[in-house]
């Protein structure tokens, strides 16, 4: 219970900051476009706003992935750290996700909602490719090679490559994401000792 309180409560952080950092970005501008040549080469497919959603539910994984007492002290100290690294950075360096003035054929309404509340400025890093991507980290490290950790990257790849699929980012948003990641995961893991799980018999 004092976890899913937790969760509530960065939530209820995260939102405001992320809408904030949002508003910042237009009174700034663009810092950088993160477009790249590759980026006109994917199509546009709506249905994969589906995979797209799964970012906002793979968080609930952190409470079945556990094998340890200090998982989730430590799976929620990784989040907090990377998700307000990404709100640094959304004011530090404001960059516009793809347009979509150009759009083929009819946007699906749930889609068309989501475009709607979309924040413009905040596409660099992505950190709709970052949670999952550490969520993957954390199961690997708490779990090892299984099939719980086998199938979360598998979603974590799916959902990257969804963020592309409806324009909601350029791949190099993706790449920052990853890296975002990996490295609060790096930096976190080197620090934390012993690592949580490795510990006794488990």
């Amino acid at each position: 219970m004092r976890y899913l309180l937790l969760m509530v409560v960065c939530y209820a952080v995260w939102v405001p900051l992320y809408f904030l950092t949002g508003w910042i970005g237009t009174q700034r501008g663009a810092a950088f476009d993160p477009a790249l040549q590759v980026d006109q080469l994917w199509p546009f497919v709506p249905e994969a706003v589906f995979v797209y959603l799964l970012a906002y539910i793979i968080v609930v994984a952190l409470f079945f992935i556990r094998r340890s007492a200090a998982f989730l002290d430590y799976a929620y100290l990784n989040f907090i750290i990377m998700n307000l690294l990404a709100f640094f950075m959304f004011a530090l360096l404001p960059a516009a996700g793809p347009s979509r003035s150009d759009l083929p054929g009819e946007v699906p309404a749930i889609l068309a909602f989501m475009f709607e509340l979309d924040v413009q400025w905040n596409a660099f890093p992505s950190l709709h490719v970052a949670n999952p991507v550490l969520i993957t980290l954390l199961s690997f490290r708490e779990r090892g090679v299984d099939r719980v950790s086998i199938g979360l990257l598998a979603i974590a790849v799916a959902i990257s490559v969804s963020t592309l699929l409806v324009r909601q980012h350029y791949l190099l948003d993706v790449i920052g994401g990853i890296a975002l990641a990996v490295v609060v995961f790096v930096v976190l893991g080197r620090w934390r000792s012993p690592i949580p799980g490795k510990s006794g018999s488990g």
